[in-house]
C-alpha cells in the first residue's frame, strides 16, 4: 500500500472555521420628513404672510397685488416638501388670510372676485404645482437612495464579518501549510514502522496515523493472540476520564461488533451501541490479512462528529489494512504475569460465514 493510499495530505487536523453568520435583514427607514413637521412649517409661513399683509396692506390684505405675495410662500414650501408641502401650504396660507380678513372686518367678496379673475394668480398656482411635482420626484429619489445606502451599510457590516471568517480560515490553512515539513516527517516515520516486521511498532504507528487523520481523543489496537483472544498491544490518548490506558483485555461492544462482523462499525449507526454510553468506542475497524482473516481491531474514542464521515471511515480501513502487513503472524508474545481474564476465548468468524461460529471456536460475548 502506498503512502498516498494510507493518508491524504491533510493529516494534521485543523479545527473547522466557525460558521459564517449572515447579517440580519435591514428594516429600511424612510428619509421623508414627517407630515407633522411639514404642517408646522407651512402654518408658520402662513402666519408670517398673514401678518405682513395685514401690516403692509390692511385694506385688501395684499390682494391688490397680482400675483398675491402668498404664492411665494406656497412655492417655497412646495419646493421644500413637494406635493405634501404644496397642499398643506395652500390650505394654511389661504386659510390664515381668510381668518385674518374676518378678524379685521375686511369683506371677502371683492377679494375672492379679484383673486379668481387674476391671470397672474392662476400662473402662480400652475407654477406651484410644477414645483411641487419636481420636488416630489427628487424627494422620492432621495428617499430611495437613503434606503439603499442603509442597506449597503448593513451589507458592508455583514461583509466585514465574512472577511474576518475568511481571514481566520486563511490563517488556519497557512498554519497547516507551514507544518507540511513536519507532516512529511511524520508520514515517513509512520510508513517506516508500518512497513517493518515488528507488529507492536506497526500497531502503534497505525494508531498514531488514525488519530492524526480523525482527531480522535484516544485509540487502541487489539490483536488476536495465539490463544484466540483480543489483547491490547497499543494505545494512545486518555482512554477514559478515570483511566489513562485501556486494560489488557477490553470489553467494548463496538470492538466486539467489528471483530465478529469483520467489518467497520460506527456506534452512531447502531442504536444498541449508541445507547451503551460513552464507555464504548465511536468507531472500530478490523485488521484483516489478504485472506480476509481478522487479526485484530483498531478502535477510536472521542472522534469528532465530522470525522465519522464515510470518507474518513474508509481511510481507517486503509490504515487497518496497512497495519495488517506487520501482523501476518498471529503468534504474539503474551505476558503470562497478567492475571487470567474471565472473558471466554474469542476467535473471529470467517468472512461471509453465517451467524453460527466455526467448529472449535467461541464467539465474543
Amino acid at each position: 500500500m502506498s503512502i498516498s493510499e494510507a493518508l491524504p495530505l491533510d493529516v494534521v487536523g485543523a479545527s473547522s472555521p466557525a460558521p459564517v453568520v449572515a447579517a440580519p435583514r435591514v428594516v429600511a427607514v424612510s428619509a421623508l420628513v414627517s407630515p407633522a413637521v411639514v404642517a408646522r412649517e407651512a402654518l408658520i409661513v402662513a402666519m408670517l404672510v398673514a401678518g405682513l399683509t395685514a401690516l403692509l396692506a390692511p385694506r385688501d390684505l395684499g390682494f391688490g397685488v397680482a400675483p398675491h405675495p402668498g404664492w411665494a410662500a406656497v412655492i417655497l414650501v412646495s419646493a421644500r416638501y413637494g406635493s405634501r408641502g404644496f397642499g398643506l401650504a395652500l390650505f394654511a396660507v389661504w386659510g390664515t388670510l381668510t381668518l385674518t380678513a374676518l378678524a379685521m372686518g375686511v369683506s371677502l367678496g371683492p377679494l375672492l372676485s379679484a383673486a379668481g379673475h387674476s391671470v397672474p394668480d392662476l400662473i402662480a398656482l400652475v407654477l406651484s404645482v410644477l414645483v411641487a411635482w419636481i420636488a416630489s420626484a427628487h424627494e422620492r429619489r432621495i428617499d430611495d437612495l437613503s434606503v439603499r445606502g442603509m442597506e449597503l451599510a448593513q451589507k458592508s457590516t455583514g461583509d466585514d464579518a465574512v472577511v474576518a471568517e475568511l481571514q481566520g480560515a486563511a490563517m488556519a490553512l497557512r498554519a497547516r501549510a507551514d507544518r507540511l515539513d513536519h507532516s512529511v516527517t511524520f508520514i515517513r516515520d509512520v510508513a517506516a514502522r508500518l512497513e517493518g516486521r515488528d507488529p507492536l511498532l506497526g500497531s502503534q504507528a497505525a494508531l498514531e496515523l488514525a488519530i492524526a487523520r480523525t482527531g480522535a481523543r484516544a485509540g487502541v489496537v487489539q490483536l488476536v493472540d495465539e490463544r484466540g483472544r483480543l489483547r491490547t498491544v497499543a494505545s494512545l490518548g486518555a482512554w477514559t476520564l478515570l483511566r489513562a490506558r485501556p486494560p489488557d483485555v477490553l470489553l467494548d461492544r463496538t470492538i466486539e461488533a467489528a471483530f465478529e462482523s469483520a467489518a467497520t462499525v460506527r456506534a452512531v449507526d447502531r442504536p444498541e451501541l449508541a445507547e451503551a454510553g460513552s464507555d464504548q468506542s465511536d468507531v472500530a475497524t478490523p485488521i484483516t490479512d489478504e485472506a480476509g482473516e481478522v487479526l485484530g481491531v483498531l478502535a477510536l474514542r472521542g472522534v469528532p462528529p465530522d470525522s465519522l464521515s464515510h470518507a474518513l471511515v474508509h481511510d481507517l480501513r486503509l490504515i487497518a489494512r496497512w497495519c495488517a502487513k506487520t501482523n501476518a503472524s498471529r503468534g504474539l508474545a503474551v505476558d503470562h504475569t497478567t492475571p487470567a481474564s474471565a472473558e471466554p476465548s474469542r476467535r473471529p468468524a470467517p468472512p461471509g460465514a453465517d451467524d453460527s461460529p466455526p467448529a472449535g471456536s467461541q464467539r465474543l460475548n
